[in-house]
This record gives structure tokens, sequence and C-alpha cells, in this order.
């Protein structure tokens, strides 16, 4: 029997959109609208909000949201969940970001049942799905991702990648940022400071791909509306309300 607990980093400072946690969604706070999606999900065994800041983990425990604190120092969101997951044994640790308002609960479904099949051949999980519309191809929000033939990673880059040199029209793949890590996964990523192409890209998904390590890439169909801008909200308040009809 796989246990997987289900992790939600929520950091206030962000450098694009201070205090986008409890930014308002429709009238309910971003962080609670993602811990519900989340709690959905059959295939975890817990769920809770990882945090360093004392506003958002005083919300979290006001909602019933099971919330926990963490170091201040952490750089990343996956150095956040490796605090936790040094408290809590499972043998997977699904990440999902709390940028991510509308995550449909199938994809943590989708992470935890490629770990069933694989186990420890991979040391890390991720999503991915096709795009085509040129605006999100170009955007730098958008991370776009270079799979080899047995759909591991090869690369991510905010560019719109891979480049069309030939006369083969390429096809492009969006990450969807939920992930699934096991403990040595987490042990190797907060154990290394950010390495060169994670650095260059800001993805901390390069980190496993600069030390060497196979990274399992899952399509998927599924929905998802990151919230990087302030400006995203109004694209999740479109997407609640759904297409009008007359």
């Amino acid at each position: 029997m796989i246990s997987a607990l289900g992790v939600i980093p929520a950091r206030f400072k962000s450098s694009r959109f201070p205090g986008k946690p409890l930014a308002q969604i429709a009238g309910i706070p971003m962080i609670k609208r993602t811990y519900l999606q989340v709690l959905q999900s059959k295939s975890l065994a817990d769920v809770l909000v990882a945090t360093d800041d004392e506003a958002i983990f005083e919300y979290c425990v006001g909602e019933g949201i099971k919330v926990e604190m963490t170091s201040d120092e952490c750089l990343t969101g996956t150095d956040r969940v490796a605090e936790i997951a040094g408290r809590h044994a499972h043998d997977l640790y699904v990440n999902v970001q709390g940028d991510e308002p509308i995550i449909d609960p199938i994809v943590i479904s989708q992470i935890v049942d490629a770990y069933k099949e694989y186990g420890e051949g991979y040391i890390a999980y991720n999503l991915c799905k096709r795009i085509t519309d040129k605006t999100m191809i170009d955007s730098s929000s958008i991370i776009k991702v270079i799979v080899n033939e047995n759909y591991e990673l090869m690369y991510m880059s905010r560019l719109a990648v891979p480049s069309a040199y030939s006369m083969k029209k390429p096809f492009y793949l969006q990450q969807i940022p939920t992930y699934g890590y096991t403990a040595k996964a987490l042990l190797e990523f907060s154990s290394h400071s950010k390495t060169v192409n994670e650095l260059y890209e800001d993805i901390e998904m390069l980190r496993f791909v600069d030390l060497g390590h196979d990274v399992k890439m899952i399509q998927t169909n599924a929905v998802s509306i990151s919230v990087d801008k302030e400006e995203d909200i109004l694209k999740v308040e479109r997407h609640l309300i759904g297409p009008r009809t007359i």
C-alpha cells in the first residue's frame, strides 16, 4: 500500500505578487481554493499547507486547514516540502503549488499511479500537456518541456522549445506544476545549492536534470491555470464562471 502526502507550499513574499496565497478569488483566498481542490484526491493519505508566514499560518488554522510552519531560509517550494518530509514518513510526497486554485485532483492520481508503476526507478515525477496556443508557447510564464522517447525529462525552458530549424513542425508541452518526490529526491534536492540551468531558467526541476537524475513526465489533459501575476486572478475567475449562455 502506497502512502502519499500532499504538501502545498505557500509563501507570502512573492516578488511578482506579494501576499499571493491570501489573494481573493471570487471571494475565497487562493490558498483555501487550492487546499480544497487537493483535498478531493483519494490518492493521498493526508494534505497540509507548508508556510513560513504567520498570516498564512493563522488564516489556515482559523479555517481548519492543516498547516505547518517551515523555515524562512527555504529557497524554493521544494525545499519547504523537503523540510516537511523530515517530519512525516511517507513513500511519496506530492507537491502542489499554492498558486494552483483550480488544480484538478486527477493529476494527483496520475502522479501516484505513476509511482505505483515505476517506484524508485525515477527520483521524481511531473506532469505536462500539449499546447498549441501561440500566446502560451511564447509566454515566459509557461514552462515548456522537452522529453525523450521514454517520456523522461530532458530539459525545461521558458522559451518556445524545441525550435523548428528543420521542416518538421514541433509540438509543445506545458509543464503542469504538480510533482511527486521520493524521500531520496527531497534529500538530494535540499542538500545541493541551485544548479546552473536551474539558475538560468528559474525552474526547480532542472536541478535533478543538472545532477544527472531521471525524472518521469506524465502527459495529462487536465486544466491548469497558475496565478503568477495579479492579472491571472481574472483568468481563474472567468474559468470558474464558465461559458455564459443566453
